[in-house]
């Protein structure tokens, strides 16, 4: 019996459908990319800013007009609108965020499948493992905690034992995630903490790469930033959820940070890992967001040590006090976010130009007729030629060209010999994958 996934937003829901495709080819389900061809369909929904949910209503309305497949749908947009999806889509099935893990269960009951054989499609070449839900933190405009709880995090041991498994199928590279990746632990006793977890996975002979997702800066310490940088395996690039560069948007966020924290957790950041990718989430058009304050984030990310963003433009969400606050025109923010997507743009230029003529490690991710994709451990993405055979292997790279501001070009060093890649690029984003 054949399933196809789909998902939009953060990379827990990345992790999430991860697991599932697991489970269910190991029950002896197989997973297809055309869904013409699926008997059913999974989708995990996100509902972080209105234009995601939206995006989530006009797809599921599409398939279902177009389709007969029938799909589980859960994430966070069904816990929101859960009863408004169960009755104008009435031959799906629809779980919450607290029904998830029954997901697998249910579809073995929905869809039984009697077979002995088993699956292993490799969805990615790198592995996403979330290791801790939901947020204690109440932030103004943040729907999230409302719709996955508290903060959980899943014991030591039971991490360790999932990085094994997806090691064991050849994955060399794990990225943890979470709704608040750094308060991994402290749901926990006797507490644990994001460090003691890395030094564990650091032990795992095979993997080759821990990543990090987003990192909260009310956690971020000058010794926690020491002592990452003491485990081998760390990949070099980090990503922060910063939001804004003004102090009084921050309050109004009730974020509990100020910039010059933010100054200075890049700068310990570049001291220990000097040639690093920093990356950071930044809100923009905030309510009552001045032109001063506005001014204040267009400065300090022009200013920091920042070499990419993700720009999210503000959209007022249900139920948060950031929705009955004074809201800009909708021009305004639109203009705000595409000035500072310009500003993103020549950063992401201007650190890749850093690394022309450098050798760096990374992943295999895709490889076909034409060329290989290459994620390497500072989150390039490299164009080479076709390297069969190595997809989730580690190799090295010569970075030979600058393409645009998402894409390098490079050779395979390996034994002192080069090839040189000059194909055609390779699409923007993976199928089935919808981030905001």
């Amino acid at each position: 019996m054949k399933f196809c996934v789909d998902y939009f937003g953060c990379r827990s829901n990345q992790a999430e459908v991860q697991e599932w495709i697991l489970a269910l080819e190991n029950a002896g389900y197989r997973l297809t990319g055309d869904i013409t061809q699926a008997d059913f369909g999974i989708m995990n929904t996100c509902s972080v800013t209105e234009k995601a949910e939206k995006d989530i209503f006009r797809y599921i309305n599409k398939v279902y007009r177009k389709t007969n497949t029938k799909w589980i749908i859960t994430g966070c947009t069904v816990s929101k609108e859960k009863q408004k999806l169960a009755e104008k889509y009435k031959n799906y099935y629809f779980f919450d965020n607290k029904e998830k893990e029954t997901v697998v269960d249910s579809i073995k009951t929905l869809f039984p499948v009697k077979s002995n054989i088993l699956y292993h499609s490799a969805f990615r070449s790198r592995m996403f493992l979330k290791i801790q839900n939901g947020c204690n933190f109440r932030c103004s405009f943040c729907i999230v905690p409302l719709l996955r709880g508290k903060s959980r995090s899943l014991y030591i041991p039971e991490i360790i034992g999932k990085a094994k498994y997806y090691s064991s199928l050849g994955y060399k590279e794990i990225i943890l995630t979470g709704i608040n990746l750094s308060s991994y632990g402290y749901d926990i006793f006797p507490r644990q903490n994001l460090l003691n977890l890395v030094r564990e996975l650091n032990k795992i002979e095979t993997l080759e790469f821990i990543r990090l997702s987003s990192l909260d800066p009310r956690y971020i310490k000058y010794s926690f930033i020491k002592e990452l940088s003491r485990i081998k395996k760390i990949a070099n690039s980090f990503h922060f959820s910063f939001q804004s560069g003004s102090d009084q948007v921050l309050k109004r966020m009730k974020r509990g940070s100020k910039n010059l924290d933010y100054s200075k957790i890049l700068g310990h950041f570049h001291k220990f890992f000097p040639e690093a990718n920093f990356g950071a989430d930044i809100l923009v058009g905030f309510p009552d967001e001045t032109e001063k304050e506005y001014t204040e984030t267009l400065n300090f990310v022009r200013e920091s040590r920042l070499n990419y963003m993700h720009i999210f433009p503000y959209s007022p969400r249900e139920g948060t006090k950031a929705a009955l606050m004074d809201q800009l025109p909708v021009n305004v923010v639109r203009n705000r976010a595409k000035e500072l997507k310009e500003i993103n743009r020549n950063k992401r230029i201007e650190y890749r130009e850093r690394f022309r003529g450098k050798t760096v490690a990374g992943i295999v991710t895709e490889v076909n007729e034409s060329y290989s994709l290459v994620i390497t451990g500072n989150f390039l993405s490299v164009r080479i030629p076709p390297a069969v055979g190595f997809k989730k292997r580690m190799i090295r790279v010569k970075i030979t060209r600058i393409i645009n501001e998402n894409l390098c070009e490079g050779e395979i060093v390996k034994g002192g010999r080069k090839r040189r890649a000059s194909v055609p690029p390779p699409p923007e984003e993976s199928i089935g994958s919808r981030n905001y």
